[in-house]
């Protein structure tokens, strides 16, 4: 487009902007609110619970009591660091908000559906009376999606039924049968690796917190702890139930609407339609899954420098492959925490690929001291999730659920634990690409690192990046509705506080 085709369509866009038909647009979009002409009666909304088999919620404000009261001690002590307990309740988020840009609020009523059919009844009705809606599997959105205040809440906590299939084909097609899991749309990472990984011995590619929504990653792209090896999450999805918006009832996959089926591959949660149920890949479990945990501290800001430089080098030549993901930080005080996970090697096989980086700073004990020992377990893959095992190997790598009836299996990593309940105030990430990991551009990569390190602190999460993975993860996240630049990058650096 030339200069004066632009500023012709420049002046358009205001002259619509500035027009009558511009404003009945906005008056035949907007959405009712309580209060409103328009907003239902209670006769409807009971219209709406008969649908729904009795599973329409009036959502109570949870913070409401914290004004005059102080009931809300427990839900500050206790109930908000709890994603269990967040996950269950409609009214709470997992991310409570942004400071000077949103707080999380209630939505005015939940359908907590059970199926299909409830979510349909449930968006024909938003339909019909221009109400606002909000989707909400697992309610940890960073961007405050997971509830909207004034929004009839289309919740899917309640549809977690899960299926193993041995030989899966989608609905239409004529593909090989292979593997696969149907998750409906409620069920948490957890629960499908304890069925996939923990009882059937087999994987699946989702998310590395265990309390994320499977069908809010699988639409939203979908990066896990493996991602180096198995690739993205949404590109093993093969088909999805979904609702789109004038109320019908779809079954997606590549052969029927490629279309909205492409777009639910990490499109955007609750964007295209609501999910309701999805079906993913399954693949083959390695022997052992591990960890590398290091927390190293510098005496100086040179030695810190020279730390910098020399991880660079080691994880270019010896990290940067399909077996290894998850976070080095890097910060202020001159520390760098190691948190890496392994596919497929042993206890030994860990400890000697980083004997190498070990040797070199034991050649230097005036300058870089071990916080803690270092660590390096190998456990049995099929036990990765499994909380009772893996706190009595090592005890406390999990929190549990610590309500009355909870499942010991229901836990979340410690690591993970200060994004719960969190209230954030700074967050910013970028893709860096592999290019970064040649020649001299590792020079320049170990300086951006330390001058991140200085005013904040900065982490690079490995497996958020699909350079270095497998050529067919890799071709594989092409037909994934999510920026092209993962497939290049070989991390995405993270800098963020709470």
């Amino acid at each position: 487009m030339n200069r004066r085709t632009l500023l012709k369509s420049l002046g358009a866009a205001a002259l619509w902007a500035a027009s009558p038909f511009q404003a009945l647009a906005r008056e035949m979009t907007r959405r009712v609110r309580p209060g409103e002409a328009g907003w239902p009666s209670d006769a409807e909304w009971k219209k709406l619970n008969d649908a729904v088999g009795g599973n329409l919620i009036k959502i109570q404000p949870p913070f409401a009591a914290c004004k005059t009261t102080d009931a809300c001690t427990d839900l500050f002590a206790k109930d908000l660091k709890n994603p269990y307990l967040i996950g269950d309740t409609p009214a709470l988020t997992q991310t409570l908000g942004w400071v000077d840009a949103w707080t999380s609020k209630p939505s005015a009523y939940a359908v907590a559906a059970r199926n299909a059919e409830d979510m349909a009844a449930a968006v024909k009705f938003a339909r019909r009376h221009s109400l606002r809606v909000a989707v909400r599997g697992g309610g940890h959105s960073y961007q405050g999606t997971s509830n909207a205040p004034d929004s009839l809440l289309l919740w899917t906590r309640h549809i977690a039924d899960i299926t193993l299939h041995d030989a899966f084909v989608p609905r239409g097609c004529k593909t090989a049968p292979q593997p696969a899991v149907t998750c409906g749309a409620g069920v948490i990472w957890r629960h499908a690796y304890g069925a996939v990984v923990t009882q059937a011995g087999r994987y699946v590619q989702g998310g590395g917190c265990a309390t994320v929504n499977v069908a809010g990653l699988v639409q939203s792209g979908g990066f896990g702890t493996f991602s180096k090896h198995y690739g993205m999450c949404a590109a093993g999805l093969l088909e999805a139930e979904c609702v789109t918006a004038d109320g019908k009832i779809r079954t997606v996959n590549a052969c029927n609407d490629p279309e909205l089926f492409f777009a639910l591959k990490g499109g955007g949660g609750g964007s295209f339609a609501v999910v309701t149920r999805v079906t993913l890949r399954v693949r083959e479990l390695p022997e052992n899954f591990g960890a590398a945990v290091l927390r190293i501290n510098a005496a100086s800001d040179d030695d810190y420098r020279r730390l910098v430089r020399r991880f660079v080098d080691f994880y270019a030549d010896t990290l940067f492959n399909p077996h290894w993901g998850e976070q080095a930080e890097f910060t202020g005080d001159n520390q760098l925490n190691v948190t890496m996970v392994c596919h497929g090697m042993s206890a030994d096989e860990l400890r000697k690929t980083w004997q190498p980086f070990l040797d070199w700073l034991a050649q230097s004990p005036a300058a870089y001291r071990h916080r803690e020992p270092p660590l390096f377990p190998g456990v049995p893959a099929r036990h990765w999730w499994d909380a009772p095992y893996m706190n009595a190997q090592l005890p406390g790598v999990f929190q549990t659920d610590p309500r009355p009836g909870a499942k010991p299996s229901d836990g979340w990593w410690s690591g993970d634990a200060a994004q719960v309940g969190q209230f954030m105030y700074g967050y910013e990430s970028l893709w860096l690409p592999e290019s970064l990991l040649k020649g001299d551009a590792r020079g320049r990569l170990a300086d951006a690192l330390f001058a991140a390190s200085r005013p904040w602190g900065v982490s690079l999460h490995f497996n958020k990046g699909l350079a270095g993975a497998p050529p067919e993860e890799i071709a594989a996240a092409k037909e994934v509705a999510t920026n092209p630049a993962v497939q290049s990058a070989f991390t995405l650096a993270i800098a963020g506080g709470a």
